[in-house]
């Protein structure tokens, strides 16, 4: 799911207005240096405005499309009607997009510790209709209380950035800021998945109810040394090419997530955990299912199901 053309021009016009695109890349590569030696100490790691440009040109593309996959796996089944978001921890902005060219909700609220980055987020969105609608505002989620409760509640990226000490003071005061759903995504790396984990069991004990991704809400059956993950395809324009080094023009994004609504919700009951294996006459799936993880081998002589599961893939429910 791309880009909206209002979100494309905003971004090239932040280019054109900070065209030296050798700082840029230099800034780009020094946060993702940060970001892969992030110890969990609750540091700053955007400190600058150009460190905010070059993280919102490498970052926002991977952060939208990943929101936009995650909200339509929870509006799947259940049609929740949603109004007010909160996204604490909101960067530039990506998440909010996401949820604004998808969705008409009519009210967003962007909670985020640096400064920096909230001035760039409301730099890309001040020739959109979307700065009517968002509110930001500058927070420590460690430190600082939320006031008011809100329909949907998101935070990308943003637990494990935390002392690991502090994950449940924050977890805790997002699920007392939720009416309807909360959204926690992580990256798709063990340290991530970890922390999905962590919450997941945390939040049923606060009596949640998982929407997505999990068809139960039993025990996760994955092995020790396996973890969950999903993935975006996302493409590449030529900035964004010249920050990440590479020709290609795609790249895959890794994910992990849980949703959790506070009321009880229908669940698919079957969800895709890898990249279906395709091969000439038949495809394999490892299935999540309400009871197990299976590994499902289905064939033509599946008709239907057959057709419809070759148009799956990685995090979507399978109906067999």
């Amino acid at each position: 799911m791309p880009f909206s053309g209002e979100l494309t021009e905003a971004i090239e016009s932040l280019v054109r207005g900070n065209n030296n695109i050798k700082e840029i890349d230099i800034n780009a590569k020094a946060i993702s240096k940060k970001y892969r030696e992030n110890d969990n100490d609750g540091k700053r790691l955007v400190t600058s405005t150009g460190e905010a440009i070059a993280y919102a040109l490498s970052r926002m593309p991977a952060t939208y499309e990943v929101v936009a996959s995650v909200m339509g796996n929870i509006f799947d089944i259940n049609k929740f009607e949603i109004n007010s978001i909160l996204d604490v921890g909101a960067g530039t902005g990506a998440a909010i997009w996401a949820m604004y060219d998808n969705y008409n909700f009519q009210r967003y609220t962007c909670l985020e510790r640096e400064q920096e980055m909230i001035n760039i987020g409301k730099e890309l969105m001040k020739s959109s209709d979307i700065s009517n609608l968002v509110i930001w505002k500058q927070f420590d989620a460690i430190t600082d209380s939320i006031d008011n409760q809100e329909d949907l509640v998101i935070t990308s990226y943003m637990i494990n950035e935390l002392p690991k000490n502090k994950v449940d003071v924050v977890i805790e005061k997002l699920w007392n800021a939720t009416k309807k759903v909360l959204v926690i995504i992580e990256p798709g790396t063990p340290r991530g998945y970890s922390n999905i984990i962590h919450i997941r069991n945390y939040l049923l004990n606060k009596n949640g109810h998982i929407i997505v991704p999990c068809p139960h809400e039993k025990e996760c059956k994955l092995a020790q040394d396996d973890w969950c993950q999903f993935a975006c395809r996302i493409q590449r324009n030529k900035i964004h090419k010249k920050l990440k080094d590479g020709s290609s023009p795609f790249e895959d994004e890794k994910y992990s997530y849980i949703a959790f609504s506070k009321d009880i919700v229908e669940r698919a009951p079957n969800r895709i955990l890898r990249h279906p294996i395709i091969n000439k006459g038949f495809s394999e799936y490892k299935v999540c299912m309400v009871d197990d993880i299976k590994d499902i081998k289905l064939s033509k002589k599946d008709g239907n199901i057959y057709k419809e599961a070759k148009k799956k893939s990685a995090g979507d429910y399978l109906n067999i």
